[in-house]
């Protein structure tokens, strides 16, 4: 795999972090520049989980930042808290936005009802 850049926290960054700074700045990197990543999730219900995501923004959801993307696993969107990815890794290839992406349908404060059109991954 040819990756641009690797962010994963250590044991004391997880104790201590809800998530790095490096974190945050590599998934903004894959925002703006439309590149697929790699994540490794930490879920509640099914453990560690490797996906291939194409991230579209950041967003609050119950007060946490999420990482909204398009999960190549489950061919739908996700949700992805940032306090539990492990790891993350850019890939060279990119991706092109998706027209039927409205960040408005995942904000907390959107006021539409339709925060059930996408799962968070517990």
């Amino acid at each position: 795999m040819n990756d641009t850049y690797t962010h994963s926290r250590s044991a004391q960054q997880k104790k201590q972090m809800h998530y790095s700074p490096n974190l945050l700045s590599t998934v903004n990197n894959s925002i703006d520049n439309c590149k697929v990543a790699t994540i490794e999730y930490d879920s509640n219900e099914k453990g560690i989980t490797i996906r291939e995501v194409e991230p579209m923004a950041i967003v609050y959801k119950d007060r946490k930042r999420n990482l909204i993307a398009w999960c190549r696993l489950r061919n739908d969107y996700r949700a992805f808290r940032l306090d539990r990815l492990n790891c993350i890794k850019l890939k060279q290839e990119e991706f092109s936005r998706r027209q039927d992406f409205q960040i408005e349908n995942f904000q907390d404060d959107s006021g539409n009802g339709n925060q059930e059109d996408f799962e968070e991954e517990n």
